[in-house]
C-alpha cells in the first residue's frame, strides 16, 4: 500500500486514544495506548514485522535494552517481553503526551521492567530544549507543511544522562542492545552516546530517515567501533541499500 493511500484511509480513522488490544501478530493480544488514526499498523499487528523478527534472534532473557523514539511503545512491548522480568528496557520518548500513554501501556500489561524516560538523546552538554513538529503522536524533524505543528521537549545527551539515571550505590547495567528510530536526528543521537558505545559494544539498530548524511553516519558509526555495513533488517531486495525509513542492524567491528 503506498503512502498517499495510507494518508487517505487514516483521515477516516478514530482518533481517539485509549487503551486498545493489538489484534494479530507477534504481540496479540497485549493493550497499546494510542489511537487506530495515529498507529493502524500496530493495532492490526502488521507494524514493524522484521524488526520484531529481528528482536526474537538478538535479545536475550536478563538484557538490557534501550530503545531510542519509543513513541507509543509497541516496540518496547517486543523488548521488555524478550528480556523478561529479570532484565531492563529503557524506552525514550520526549513528546509528552506519548511518554504519558506509554506509562500507561507499561501498567496495564504489568511490563515492571520497562522504565520510561521522556527525553530526546542528542549531541548536547547536559540537557537542552527544542522544538519540532509533531505528527501522529511522535517529533519528526522530516516532517513538511504547515499541517504539522510545534511541540516543545527536552533534549539530554545519553553518556551525561545514563550516569544520573541510577543512585550512586546501584551498579550501572551492561547495555546489551539499542534500537534508535528519531525521525532524522540518528546522528545527533549516536554522538551523544559514544562514549557507551565504545564502552558496551551493544547490539545497535538504526532507522535512517531523509535528510541525514550517509557519508557522516557511517564515520561516526565506525569511530565507535562498528563496522559501517549494515545489515538490512528488511527485505531490502526491491530497495536501494540505506535507504529512507528503513532499518539496518550494526555489529562492533
Amino acid at each position: 500500500m503506498n503512502k498517499t493511500l495510507k494518508k487517505r484511509i487514516r483521515q477516516f480513522l478514530p482518533r481517539s486514544i485509549g487503551p486498545r488490544r493489538i489484534l494479530a501478530g507477534p504481540l496479540r493480544g497485549h493493550s497499546l495506548v494510542t489511537s487506530w488514526h495515529d498507529y493502524p499498523g500496530a493495532l492490526s499487528g502488521t507494524a514493524e514485522r522484521p524488526l520484531l523478527r529481528w528482536f526474537s534472534e538478538n535479545v536475550r532473557t536478563g538484557e538490557t535494552w534501550l530503545d531510542v523514539g519509543a513513541h507509543y511503545g509497541y516496540t518496547a512491548i517486543a523488548l521488555a517481553r524478550l528480556v523478561g522480568p529479570n532484565g531492563r528496557v529503557f524506552a525514550f520518548e520526549p513528546m509528552t503526551a506519548s511518554a504519558g500513554c506509554l506509562a500507561r501501556t507499561r501498567t496495564i500489561n504489568r511490563l515492571n521492567q520497562l522504565t520510561i524516560v521522556p527525553f530526546a538523546l542528542g549531541n548536547c552538554d547536559s540537557i537542552i530544549a527544542a522544538e519540532l513538529p509533531e505528527v501522529r503522536g511522535m517529533l519528526d524533524s522530516t516532517a513538511k507543511g504547515a499541517s504539522a505543528h510545534g511541540e516543545q521537549f527536552l533534549i539530554a545527551n545519553f553518556d551525561w544522562l545514563w550516569q544520573r539515571i541510577f543512585p550512586s550505590n546501584i551498579e550501572h547495567p551492561k547495555i546489551s542492545g539499542i534500537k534508535i528510530d528519531v525521525q532524522g536526528m540518528e546522528i545527533e543521537a549516536l554522538q551523544g552516546m559514544l562514549g557507551t558505545l565504545k564502552q558496551h559494544h551493544p547490539k545497535l539498530v538504526v532507522e535512517l530517515h531523509e535528510g541525514v548524511s550517509r557519508a557522516d553516519f557511517f564515520s561516526l558509526i565506525e569511530s565507535a567501533g562498528y563496522s559501517k555495513v549494515g545489515k538490512p533488517v528488511e527485505d531490502a531486495t526491491d530497495t536501494p541499500q540505506y535507504s529512507d525509513n528503513h532499518s539496518y542492524a550494526f555489529q562492533p567491528a
